[in-house]
């Protein structure tokens, strides 16, 4: 028998946006998911800002409006770099070479309001970055501050500033080219709570070198900066699911062909929006699906964004959560099952064998039994995931019709790989299954 399986498979300015991400990163001792740690019925914290170079562009062209970037050596200043973002595939990153020209490169944010209903509690900013030795202990070559403008940019306030934070100096240690967070020693965010009430807020990170001495080190790379607000109300967050791992053929199994994708939001309603970017190129047209099905026409590693808005909140939310999709050709991926010899019932296990996670394993398992071959389904179900080199047990109920002799036959098909069918002979005394050996 076969079993089909049947699955589901950046808007406008940002007013307020809720934290629920599950970003990759490059960074060991972090985790994937940046889930607020401030949580309650009454007290919520939101994204105002959320930016990670993601799309490629400098200055970046984000959700919350376009940066800027304002130059005065065009030759070295700011720019997109892949070599060891924190958050991937970019960082911003900027450096000294050849040039004995003066660098002082702002990259400032979009337009903020830290207005909202009135009702906000506090925000802060938080952000990483990443430098070498040289910079930090021998000389200090280059500064780096971050300042804040509430009239459009005529005037600056200082708010933070690398040489501020004594970095390598004892007893404060630093590794030679890690990404830390905001503030280097308690790795706490910066405070922006006295902004609150400003409805023009622009942040401007501002990169310093009037000296060519040890420019090969003459380096900062910034990333995963985000503002975030805490205002009265409930946690508005969402989840692209994945990482997803796909043998590209199996596209081709499911009406409408594609990759079946699983998002979801928490506090939402049925007016929240999604926008899925499936990091080919292409985005959804239906901004209501929240489990949409694309092909891809290459193979490859794919980074997928789904966005999620909902305007029937005040403020506005939105919140931005971000997966990877690997489509692989070259070896199809393999599971098998087995069948457990003496049970209550009917118990197997779905062996993942393969290199490559089996996700949305929907499972049967069918007995025949008599001189006219009755058919019944006695067990099935939906694993979500079973990892590389692991298993999942599946049984029957104990007591089902059928005694003697029955024929056993259990499948399982995972979502984004083939499936297997699989049987057995067998022999039922009351609750009791004899399976004979596979030979």
């Amino acid at each position: 028998m076969i079993v089909f399986v049947l699955i589901c498979c950046s808007f406008s300015a940002l007013n307020i946006t809720a934290i629920g991400t599950a970003k990759q990163n490059n960074n060991p001792d972090t985790t994937l998911s940046k889930c607020s740690g401030y949580q309650s019925s009454s007290s919520a914290e939101f994204l105002l800002l959320d930016e990670n170079f993601t799309d490629g562009n400098m200055p970046p062209e984000g959700d919350s409006g376009d940066w800027t970037l304002q130059q005065t050596n065009p030759g070295e200043t700011w720019y997109i770099d892949s070599t060891v973002p924190y958050t991937k595939p970019y960082c911003g990153t900027i450096h000294r070479e050849e040039s004995q020209s003066l660098q002082e490169e702002w990259l400032i944010t979009p337009s903020l309001n830290f207005i909202g209903d009135g009702n906000l509690q506090s925000i802060s900013l938080d952000f990483h970055w990443y430098t070498c030795y040289y910079t930090t202990i021998y000389k200090r070559y280059v500064e780096l501050n971050i300042s804040v403008s509430t009239n459009g940019g005529a005037n600056w306030t200082n708010i933070w500033s690398f040489d501020d934070m004594d970095v390598g100096m004892p007893p404060n240690p630093f590794t030679d080219w890690k990404w830390y967070k905001s503030n280097y020693l308690d790795q706490n965010p910066i405070d922006l709570s006295a902004f609150i009430g400003e409805n023009d807020v622009l942040i401007a990170f501002q990169y310093y070198s009037n000296t060519t001495a040890s420019a090969g080190q003459q380096e900062f790379s910034i990333d995963d900066i985000n503002v975030i607000a805490r205002a009265p109300g409930k946690n508005f967050t969402c989840n692209a699911g994945g990482p997803y791992s796909w043998w590209w053929p199996m596209q081709y199994e499911y009406y409408p062909n594609g990759v079946r994708f699983h998002g979801n939001v928490t506090n939402g309603t049925i007016f929240t929006q999604f926008l899925w970017d499936f990091g080919d190129g292409n985005t959804t047209i239906t901004p209501f699906n929240a489990n949409p099905i694309h092909f891809y026409n290459e193979i490859g590693i794919f980074n997928v964004t789904l966005t999620a808005k909902d305007n029937t909140f005040s403020p506005a939310r939105i919140n931005v959560s971000h997966t990877t999709l690997t489509l692989f050709l070259l070896k199809p991926p393999a599971i098998n099952i087995t069948a457990r010899m003496i049970s209550f019932g009917i118990k197997a296990a779905i062996n993942n064998i393969g290199e490559y996670n089996a996700t949305y394993v929907n499972w049967t398992i069918n007995i025949t039994w008599g001189i006219l071959q009755h058919e019944k389904t006695v067990a099935n179900g939906t694993i979500e995931n079973i990892g590389i080199g692991t298993s999942a047990t599946i049984q029957s109920k104990l007591y089902f019709f059928g005694f003697g002799f029955i024929h056993i036959s259990v499948s399982a098909y995972p979502e984004n790989q083939p499936g297997l069918i699989k049987s057995f002979k067998g022999f039922k005394i009351g609750p009791l299954v004899f399976v004979v050996p596979e030979t």
